[in-house]
């Protein structure tokens, strides 16, 4: 077996591999080291072979060998752009999850597909569960929910995965910012007025990589929408505090600021917070508290409790 899963393509006639879109981001390059150490065939295209605008060519070859799951991990992820590149933005986020979802429909191959807590208005003050209206303020959200719904009408079938907030060790993210700055000892300031559901990728790239399994062994997985995020509320200032106790500085170097300050194009949820009870009562995924998430990323990334590399 090869060691490089990014560019694996391993018998595809068995029909027991997975196709993994997205390979190059956060996300994806978390589930494609995973799903490899599980020893589960996986074909991840890189993003420079991967037209996701002109899919002819990976339908073809889906529809010729057809995988035992897809998983969808490809997404138009810049909030702020997608405000300018509308057309983009939903072609990559809505149009083809939907062209996807016809062709995993009418193949038989079950369908996961990643979206977001932004399909969520984020007026409220507690989590939202999956049942809940949904009610995007932007741009980003609308083109995701877009996506949800193309997905469920053209696969029922379909796993849903909301996440929120995503850092990892793959890329570098707000958390490896942040904790370069309070290392060096320099005064941050932090958003402390919205609340999400820090998400770290080696978990829900852990959880993906335990449903895929269980696909490919032919056991029965329930569909629907299910919330896959750290547990609990936390405002980038509580991200930052976090950090600042797994290195071992002085809390006040963060700075709280209201997110208004910030001047951001596009609007924000204030509080969308996901509920993440679903997915353990029903797949036994349960999700972490976002703190340990956090502390997750900061080691893997060689960043131990006390210093940073």
């Amino acid at each position: 077996m090869t060691t490089d899963p990014l560019n694996a393509i391993y018998d595809l006639t068995a029909r027991k591999y997975v196709l993994l879109l997205g390979a190059g981001g956060q996300l994806g390059q978390e589930c494609a080291a995973q799903l490899a150490k599980q020893g589960i065939s996986l074909f991840a295209p890189p993003r420079h072979d991967l037209d996701l605008v002109e899919l002819s060519p990976l339908l073809h070859a889906i529809k010729a060998h057809p995988p035992a799951v897809l998983v969808n991990a490809a997404a138009f992820t810049d909030v702020d752009g997608a405000e300018t590149l509308r057309l983009e933005a939903r072609q990559i986020n809505a149009d083809v999850p939907g062209l996807l979802a016809e062709v995993a429909a009418d193949m038989g191959v079950r369908l996961i597909h990643v979206s977001t807590d932004f399909v969520f208005s984020g007026e409220g003050s507690t989590p939202y569960f999956e049942s809940d209206k949904t009610g995007p303020v932007n741009w980003y959200g609308a083109t995701k929910r877009a996506g949800e719904r193309a997905v469920r009408m053209s696969a029922p079938e379909t796993v849903i995965l909301r996440t929120a907030w995503l850092h990892g060790r793959h890329r570098r993210c707000f958390v490896h910012a942040m904790a370069d700055k309070l290392a060096r000892g320099e005064q941050i300031s932090a958003v402390n007025d919205r609340f999400g559901s820090p998400t770290s990728a080696a978990m829900l790239a852990s959880h993906i990589t335990r449903l895929c399994n269980r696909i490919v062994e032919g056991d029965a997985i329930e569909a629907g929408i299910f919330h896959c995020a750290g547990i609990g509320a936390a405002s980038p200032y509580d991200m930052a505090t976090e950090i600042a106790d797994h290195l071992g500085v002085d809390r006040d170097l963060v700075s709280p600021v209201s997110a208004a300050q910030r001047g951001e194009i596009a609007a924000r949820p204030h509080f969308a917070v996901l509920d993440c009870s679903k997915i353990a009562r029903h797949l036994r995924l349960p999700c972490q508290p976002w703190q340990e998430g956090i502390r997750q990323t900061l080691t893997q990334s060689g960043i131990p409790e006390g210093k940073i590399a």
